[in-house]
């Protein structure tokens, strides 16, 4: 059994699950049939659960320094502990390779340069993330916590992160050109997916980018109403060829 440990949400949120990185581990499990429970933690009991556990800690973007983060997987069946989504679906490739591999054999390059680039094309979209993860998706603890490390982490209060007025619009049209640039990417390619027919972990990196707009701004909101709509409604639709794999146990 591999022991998954996702963000908890909101008492509400139906979905449970909200936050872009768990949302790529989450994908591939689902994408691999693989048995797993998930346990949900608030953000100040990461690091007191997974260093219990033996799960190694990332590296803090901020200053360098040692950070728990989700997601984290426990694998008891071969006694192993990973953090980052990359890594687990790197392990997970390697100690399964009868389940569809998410990284394919010969790909490798590729794939770790497109999670890099991916992850610079979602830089713009951080700002108008951010600041509303507190109130919208966190219960009271992971509210206070976050608020305050991100506050420190870019030295102003988080809430003054979210741009306003005409920096606002200029803040997602940036990020709708991003999606313009992947949106030529997937033009080119002979499938739906970044590899064709193929669904590997670059899509479910977007996936995961993609949810996060769709539940942390809301499906009615006006921001999901807008993205799913740019590129001739590829984004809606790419979720939804995602949904076999976006299961969430109840």
């Amino acid at each position: 059994m591999i022991t998954f440990f996702d963000l908890a949400s909101v008492n509400g949120n139906s979905l449970k699950t909200w936050s872009p990185n768990p949302w790529k581990t989450r994908y591939v499990l689902n994408y691999k049939k693989l048995s797993y429970k998930t346990v949900y933690l608030e953000y100040p009991e990461l690091e007191p659960e997974l260093k219990k556990l033996g799960i190694p800690p990332s590296t803090n973007p901020a200053d360098g320094t040692a950070l728990y983060t989700s997601p984290s997987i426990v694998d008891e069946a071969n006694k192993k502990q990973i953090t980052d989504s990359y890594k687990i679906a790197e392990y997970l490739d390697k100690a399964y390779p009868d389940t569809p591999q998410v990284i394919p054999k010969g790909t490798e390059a590729l794939q770790a340069a497109l999670y890099d680039h991916l992850d610079q094309l979602i830089m713009p979209y951080w700002p108008l993330l951010l600041p509303i993860l507190p109130p919208r998706c966190m219960n009271p603890p992971s509210a206070e916590y976050f608020t305050r490390t991100r506050s420190a982490w870019f030295g102003k209060p988080l809430a003054d992160l979210e741009p306003q007025g005409e920096a606002r619009t200029e803040a997602w049209k940036k990020v709708e050109a991003s999606f313009d640039t992947i949106n030529g990417w997937l033009s080119k390619s002979s499938g739906p997916y970044l590899m064709g027919e193929t669904v590997t972990f670059s899509d479910f990196v977007l996936g995961g980018f993609i949810q996060s707009i769709k539940l942390c701004f809301g499906e009615e909101s006006e921001e999901w109403k807008k993205v799913q709509v740019w590129n001739g409604g590829r984004w809606k639709a790419y979720l939804a060829s995602l949904e076999p794999y976006a299961a969430v146990e109840k």
